[in-house]
Formats: structure tokens, C-alpha cells, sequence
């Protein structure tokens, strides 16, 4: 089965979440900077993270708590507090900000700013200023083209625990989710790769030892 994959021909930064199978919500998060002069990747960082609630995913639905597998650009930042140090671009979300995961909306998995009843809008939706989105940023999963019903709202972003899952999101610590948001630049063009063994050894081969 086919996972989503993005090039990363130009990419100078690769964050690899490796989940142990598809049903654990522990995995671990690295962190690969390619050098200019060798073209070679060398590891910058090492955390432990976490995933969907429900595992991993090869084709990712909307509400199987599942984090879908495969290659992505990250995308901005954001939080309710104000932006980390470094130049990855970031927004300050407030309580009229909404990600939107009704699949029935013209508005599916987009960040839609909106100051009525969100309830009468759509029929579901994340509010983005809560608090495990202090510090975040987009996984630009099902983005081009958006397909309706094969999953929103994917982000990385600060855990409840290390032991508790995401509705499909990647968790760690709050001080290795600033770590991230300030280690990435734009000129770099990060992309982050998840799965188990099996698809890394594809995704991200020389991360795997």
C-alpha cells in the first residue's frame, strides 16, 4: 500500500518519527541535518515521542485516531503564546482560530479564523489556543489536494504525557517542541517522515542503523 510522499531532493533538514508497529502510541523522534559540503546527514537531536492514540496509519481516515505514514512538509507554527527564537514562520492563534474537520465543509482541513458559534459552522473542529497547542506547528498532510474524509488537522505538538496518545498528531516534551520550532528555517524546507521500520527504510533510509 502507497503512502503520501513528498521529495526531499532540496530538503536540508529531516525530522523521522519511528513507531515500533502499528499500534503503539510511543515512538522516537530524530532530528538530520544535511551538510553543505558532503551532502551527508548527521543527527542534531534525539527525543522520545508519541503518536495517535489509536497507532499508525497507511491510509489515514478522518476520526480513526490514527497518525498517517509518509513523507510531509512541515508547514507554520503557531501557538497561543508568543513566537520562539529562529526564523520559522509562525502564527499566534486566540480563541476565534479554528482548524476545521468536518468533512462536509468547504473549509476541511484548513485553519479558518471565525468569530461566531463555530457549532453552527461545522460539525466538528479543533480549536487552535488551547493548551497543548502552546507551542506547534503544521504537518502539511492532505494538502495538494485536500481530500475530504482522509484526515485534518495533523500537527506536531506538546503531549499530555509521554504515555498518552494524540487524535493523530506527533507529541513530545514542550522543551523538544521549542527545540524543533527554532531549529527549522525556511531555507531549509524541513520535512518530517513517520512510520515503522518498514516504510523508513524507504522514507529516510539513513536514519535507519
Amino acid at each position: 500500500m502507497s503512502v503520501e510522499v513528498c521529495g526531499i531532493e532540496r530538503t536540508r533538514q529531516l525530522l523521522v518519527v519511528e513507531s515500533p508497529d502499528y499500534v503503539s502510541v510511543q515512538a522516537r523522534l530524530t532530528m538530520w541535518e544535511r551538510q553543505a559540503e558532503t551532502a551527508d546527514w548527521r543527527l542534531a537531536g534525539d527525543v522520545p515521542a508519541a503518536i495517535g492514540h489509536s497507532g499508525l496509519s497507511l491510509l489515514k481516515r478522518e476520526g480513526d485516531g490514527k497518525t498517517p505514514a509518509g513523507r510531509f512538509r512541515m508547514g507554520t507554527g503557531f501557538g497561543a503564546e508568543p513566537k520562539p527564537a529562529g526564523a520559522w514562520p509562525y502564527r499566534l492563534a486566540n480563541d476565534q482560530d479554528y482548524w476545521v474537520d468536518d468533512p462536509h465543509s468547504p473549509d476541511y482541513n484548513q485553519w479558518v479564523r471565525f468569530d461566531g458559534d463555530p457549532a453552527k459552522r461545522w460539525s466538528s473542529f479543533e480549536r487552535l489556543a488551547i493548551p497543548v497547542y502552546r507551542k506547534a506547528a503544521v504537518i502539511r498532510y492532505n494538502e495538494d489536494p485536500i481530500v475530504q474524509g482522509r484526515g485534518s488537522a495533523i500537527f506536531f505538538h506538546i503531549w499530555s504525557s509521554p504515555f498518552s496518545g494524540s487524535a493523530g498528531c506527533v507529541t513530545t516534551a514542550e522543551e523538544h517542541v521549542l527545540r524543533v520550532l527554532e531549529w527549522m528555517t525556511p531555507g531549509a524546507e524541513p520535512v518530517m517522515a513517520i512510520g515503522t521500520r518498514q516504510e523508513l527504510v524507504r522514507l529516510a533510509p539513513f536514519a535507519i542503523s
